[in-house]
């Protein structure tokens, strides 16, 4: 069976507490799912206590308003406070409940970018020393760290704070849609480029990771990086775990490149997004991705596992998360490591368990299916075209570069 059978969580754009995480884990564990990575941070919040560095929970879990409407839109705002970090007892509960199942909890503290919460409460390890707030709009920010002494220090602190929390064998680092050439806004950055030689920012981004390695493997574990911070050189990269996100074309570099290798390409691994076009749906970022395209999914050959995604920018509750992540979580599991003659009685022998839990199920049959669309924030968004998106992210992957927000 395939060693990492994954599924991400994405608690830092809309929080989701221990007792939604441990009903999550146990639905999972049902069809055999190994991992539950949860992505603890980002631009829009901070979502784990820490004692070391208490203004991270205090200050990086609280947003002022968050955005209402679709991210490739102007902006509108619903004005609502949103907060909320899993605390340390929070974690040990959570983790202590995955390994009663045989499931493992990974997780990810997104650095260079993505780290708006992070310098909104430590603003002194962000270019020029910026003042910064925690974020309540979706897509790419211009948030990045500064690659001195003081920054890894800190970092340090952080991750071994992290490693003592979640005794997973990885720890994820993110490196993904960092704005690496924001760098060169910030004098001291730059006069530190040309005191070590670094001719261009994807060297100093390259030396940035590494140095982020070097922490990740003293305290003895694996790391694991979004395919973008493989992307920009593959020759010179880390030796961390690429989790691809852009595609095969990108991951089947990385596996000839001899790197541990997790598959969680957007199409049709991405469960934020929407299950048809239809105005019956909430809000979604794109799509759609249906049961059918993820019962088609083939892994490459030799890759260490496959992961689905659950990004929460549009879910704002979790009954919302449980009607996109099932039944499509299950026809993942099924097609990637499931047996039986057909996904419908692969299904069906294992439902019970999920409605024992209580899940909400987007049933198969539309006069069945829970009405939730007005769970959204706003109308449907239409005018997306999924086929020219993954052709973008193949190209902008393979090419080393980093790949617009979608």
């Amino acid at each position: 069976m395939m060693r990492w059978r994954g599924a991400m969580l994405d608690i830092s754009r809309h929080y989701f507490d221990a007792a939604f995480i441990k009903k999550t884990i146990s639905a999972l564990a049902a069809f055999d799912y190994n991992t539950l990575h949860l992505h603890l941070t980002d631009d829009q919040g901070w979502r784990l206590e820490s004692t070391v560095f208490p203004r991270l929970h205090e200050v990086g879990s609280v947003r002022k308003q968050s955005q209402n409407n679709h991210g490739l839109l102007e902006p509108t705002y619903d004005g609502k406070e949103h907060s909320g970090y899993l605390t340390h007892a929070d974690v040990r509960d959570i983790v202590s409940h995955a390994q009663s199942l045989g499931m493992q909890v990974v997780p990810e503290i997104n650095i260079p970018g993505h780290t708006g919460a992070l310098l909104a409460a430590y603003p002194q390890y962000g270019i020029n020393k910026n003042s910064v707030e925690v974020s309540g709009r979706w897509g790419i920010s211009d948030y990045l760290l500064r690659p001195f002494p003081e920054t890894f220090e800190f970092l340090t602190k952080v991750f071994e704070e992290v490693a003592e929390l979640f005794p997973s064998e990885y720890i994820h680092v993110g490196g993904d849609e960092s704005l690496i050439d924001n760098w060169l806004q910030d004098a001291e950055v730059v006069a530190f480029m040309k005191e070590n030689g670094f001719a261009t920012t994807k060297e100093l981004f390259i030396f940035f990771m590494k140095e982020v390695e070097k922490i990740i493997s003293a305290l003895g574990k694996k790391m694991i990086t979004w395919d973008d911070a493989f992307a920009f050189d593959p020759e010179q990269a880390t030796h961390a775990t690429v989790m691809s996100w852009r595609g095969a074309a990108i991951a089947q570099i990385a596996l000839d490149h001899n790197r541990e290798v997790i598959q969680g390409p957007v199409f049709p691994t991405y469960f934020d997004y929407a299950q048809e076009v239809s105005v019956d749906e909430p809000l979604a970022i794109g799509g759609p991705v249906t049961l059918d395209d993820v019962l088609a999914f083939t892994p490459l050959a030799g890759v260490t596992g496959v992961q689905f995604q659950l990004w929460t920018e549009y879910i704002q509750t979790p009954m919302h998360a449980e009607y996109m992540m099932w039944p499509r979580a299950a026809a993942l599991a099924y097609r990637c490591w499931g047996e039986g003659k057909d996904f419908e009685s692969y299904f069906e022998k294992r439902k019970p368990k999920l409605d024992a839990l209580g899940v909400t199920i987007r049933d198969l049959d539309p006069l069945k299916r829970a009405k939730i669309a007005h769970l959204g924030i706003g109308a449907y968004y239409r005018g997306f075209d999924t086929a020219s998106m993954m052709e973008a992210l193949e190209k902008s992957a393979v090419a080393g570069e980093v790949a617009h927000d979608f």
